[in-house]
């Protein structure tokens, strides 16, 4: 599980568990985590106040039952609500491209759980997830990727690819909250993550037919009264999530695979005029970002 940690995020675990063995824990929550994180990140550190780290210590400590006597030696396995921080962490690394995953992916992990003890914490004291994220996109190394991405070298499509794995990054903190529809769209939220899989599965067929034949044409873009007939309120918030965000994983290595002589290929959708195939990826990231822009937005 740990093979792409650095070292120092390995050590930031060791800790959280040592944590979570000190203060009676039988799991190791997202606080032992935090904990660990202020033991062994610098970064973060550096961006909190002074005495910040020991007020928080302290009032972890206030908020957990009182300490069981445990070995260390003891091996206490991940919470359920850590092994989804792990996971953001890891999905926090992806989609900037970044080969290992760092303590700075770990706290945009536990940043995740908005409601949770830690990030309470960390938003207390100014550490948030959108101005964090952020930082780590504008100073953290950019080793190679885990993904080869061939869209890197490819002019128009360059952009294109950098702003959808942002969007992917982005896509966990988008919240179901309730039945209120979108202002702009009237869409519930189910349904605007349903639209946006209905355009991801649309533009793969597109773009790989427009990588095979020598134009694209399309009847139309996919409608309003797709999202009805698809029952898109009747699935979990989470199986919608996980989709949209898998299909543009996908998309992302497809436009990786676009080689330059296939960016002027004409793409006709509906009765519009053709466009080249590198302004139809831009439109579909452009739209994206709108409908992704409004479901982030909280009310």
């Amino acid at each position: 599980m740990f093979e792409r940690y650095t070292e120092k995020a390995r050590r930031t675990v060791f800790f959280a568990r040592y944590e979570a063995s000190q203060l009676g824990s039988p799991y190791i929550e997202a606080e032992h985590l935090l904990l660990g994180l202020l033991r062994e990140d610098r970064a973060l550190l550096d961006r909190l106040p002074a005495g910040a780290a020991e007020q928080i210590r302290k009032e972890i400590e206030k908020r957990v039952p009182q300490p069981v006597q445990r070995g260390t030696s003891v091996d206490l396995p991940l919470s359920k609500d850590s092994k989804i921080a792990l996971t953001y962490a890891a999905e926090e690394s992806q989609a900037l491209a970044h080969q290992h995953i760092d303590c700075c992916h770990l706290l945009l992990g536990i940043l995740h759980f908005e409601n949770s003890i830690a990030a309470e914490l960390l938003r207390e004291f100014g550490i948030e997830y959108a101005r964090y994220s952020e930082v780590v996109a504008e100073s953290a190394p950019q080793p190679a990727s885990t993904v080869p991405l061939a869209a890197e070298a490819a002019g128009p499509l360059d952009q294109a690819a950098r702003v959808l794995r942002r969007m992917i990054g982005l896509a966990v903190l988008i919240q179901e909250q309730g039945p209120s529809p979108l202002k702009r769209t009237g869409w519930t939220r189910k349904e605007a993550l349903g639209h946006l899989i209905d355009w991801a599965g649309a533009h793969q067929q597109w773009f790989a037919r427009a990588l095979t034949e020598p134009k694209l044409t399309a009847s139309g873009y996919p409608g309003d009264g797709w999202l009805s007939a698809q029952g898109y309120d009747e699935l979990s918030w989470q199986e919608l999530l996980h989709l949209c965000i898998s299909l543009n994983r996908l998309l992302v290595h497809v436009i990786a695979c676009i080689p330059e002589e296939k960016l002027e290929t004409p793409c006709r959708i509906g009765i519009a005029e053709p466009i080249p195939l590198h302004e139809l990826v831009r439109r579909y990231v452009a739209h994206c970002e709108d409908v992704m822009g409004q479901l982030l937005t909280r009310g």
